[in-house]
């Protein structure tokens, strides 16, 4: 069973050397860094961050997301997730649970926004299935020169 708690000390190193091969792909497009630290920037950087763990083994986290502060445009939020192989084994509670805690990640922010590599197909699907949408591709993102789109959710009622 799922759970979802706040983030702790030492998750990330715990999720990053099981990091899932499009989250790999798109963190070297997208940066080129390395994965490990990437996760743990998110952490600190983000206000919320959480852990999706299974509740029998909740010291190991199947994958972390938040949404940071975005530092040029007020009341906007990078929202991001990270997972490992793992959470597809929680499809199905994944799905029915995503949009609430999209919602979550609104409290704070009238506009969640990010970037993401237009390779990944199934994560696109789920942007799309949690009320996001494209606003525009980007031909030539990041170290490697690859295809993104930018995408956003603003929050009911904001202007």
């Amino acid at each position: 069973m799922l759970r979802v708690r706040r983030v702790r000390s030492g998750d990330a190193d715990r999720l990053g050397c099981r990091l899932r091969a499009a989250d790999l792909r798109e963190i070297a497009a997208a940066s080129g860094d390395d994965p490990l630290i990437v996760l743990q920037q998110c952490v600190v950087w983000s206000d919320p961050c959480y852990a999706i763990v299974d509740e029998c083994v909740d010291d190991i986290p199947l994958a972390l997301f938040g949404a940071s502060p975005d530092p040029v445009k007020a009341g906007m939020g990078r929202v991001w997730l990270l997972g490992s192989d793992d959470l597809a084994h929680y499809s199905a509670t994944f799905l029915r649970h995503s949009r609430e805690w999209v919602e979550k990640l609104h409290e704070p922010y009238p506009v969640l926004w990010n970037y993401i590599d237009a390779r990944n197909e199934l994560h696109l699907r789920w942007l799309n299935w949690c009320g996001f949408r494209i606003i525009r591709r980007i031909e030539c993102y990041g170290p490697e020169k690859r295809p993104f789109y930018e995408f956003e959710k603003v929050r009911e009622g904001a202007d």
